[in-house]
């Protein structure tokens, strides 16, 4: 059996589907296709049924999968424990983050970054999911979470708290609400189904009649956007504070939730790793928009609190 063709293997068997595990590995569909048969053509049996809504293992493929996924476990910690060995500042990191962070924070960041070091090149992958550092799908994280796992290590950089959000000229043109109960007579930029996960959005479901609902998001980012242009009201973490889009009212039924700066334990003394933490949480520790905010009503500032962007603190399980 060809050991090479267990990525792809694993990946259709998570992802249940050849175009979505190809989009994760970044390769055609063509190519899982012509490896998966490759694979089944080498074992003598069929390891997956192809359904109309998707692939399902076959007891064979079941088999096949708990040997699998030992084998990838052991392969990425060999990969991890090799790579803890490299003291060179050089090389690839590749560090995901949410797209707000990215968007209106890490492009200053990284800039300055890469003047300091020119020979780590940082790959920034955007996405509001938590990809896998158990997997190195990433190798930093900038991650919005009450707590991390217990295999990760870092430093929490704040807590964030959610507030109700409106544009200047919008509160100019429709008044201030004096309350959260107020908020009910204003026009709102809701969520998406993706989003009613997060507290903050079934609060806004509850609260807010369906026919103020003016328009509706499936990320944070594009329901600031829409709050800022001056459409409605809207629901946001802390950090979508901005000039052009202002906290208004608490939000206390949505918990306080920490921005972690994460890598795995067996990489976190590989040099251009622990420099581009370091320099991370400098940089935000150092930008005035992570210290003031504008005050809010009903419950005062949510702004962040506790000891927000505290110096490294070690890992959140004992580093």
């Amino acid at each position: 059996m060809d050991w090479g063709l267990l990525p792809d293997f694993l990946m259709v068997a998570r992802t249940r589907s050849l175009t979505a595990a190809a989009d994760r590995l970044g390769v055609n569909h063509s190519t899982i296709y012509r490896r998966l048969n490759q694979l089944e053509s080498q074992l003598n049996c069929r390891l997956f049924e192809r359904l109309s809504t998707g692939y399902r293992l076959t007891s064979e493929g079941e088999a096949l999968l708990s040997h699998a996924e030992v084998m990838e476990a052991e392969a990425f910690q060999a990969e991890r424990l090799l790579g803890g060995a490299d003291v060179t500042l050089r090389g690839e990191v590749r560090l995901t983050a949410p797209e707000n962070l990215v968007y209106d924070f890490l492009p200053d960041y990284l800039k300055r970054f890469h003047q300091q070091y020119p020979e780590i090149r940082v790959s920034v992958l955007v996405t509001n999911t938590d990809l896998d550092l158990n997997r190195r799908e990433a190798d930093v994280a900038l991650r919005a979470t009450p707590g991390p796992p217990d295999y990760l290590v870092g430093r929490k950089l704040t807590d964030i708290g959610w507030a109700v959000f409106g544009a200047p000229e919008f509160i100019e043109e429709r008044g201030r609400p004096v309350d959260l109960n107020a908020t009910s007579d204003y026009p709102w930029i809701g969520p998406e189904a993706a989003l009613m996960h997060i507290p903050g959005y079934r609060w806004v479901v509850r609260q807010i009649p369906e026919k103020l609902i003016v328009m509706r998001g499936s990320t944070l980012n594009a329901i600031a956007r829409f709050a800022q242009s001056g459409l409605g009201l809207a629901a946001l973490p802390m950090d979508q504070a901005r000039p052009e889009l202002q906290p208004l009212l608490a939000l206390p039924t949505a918990p306080v939730s920490a921005l972690w700066l994460l890598t795995h334990a067996d990489l976190r003394h590989v040099a251009r790793i622990r420099v581009l933490m370091d320099f991370l949480a400098g940089a935000f520790r150092e930008d005035p928009r992570w210290s003031s905010f504008p005050g809010i009503a009903s419950g005062g500032s949510v702004a962040f609190s506790g000891n927000p962007l505290s110096e490294p603190s070690g890992s959140p399980t004992g580093d």
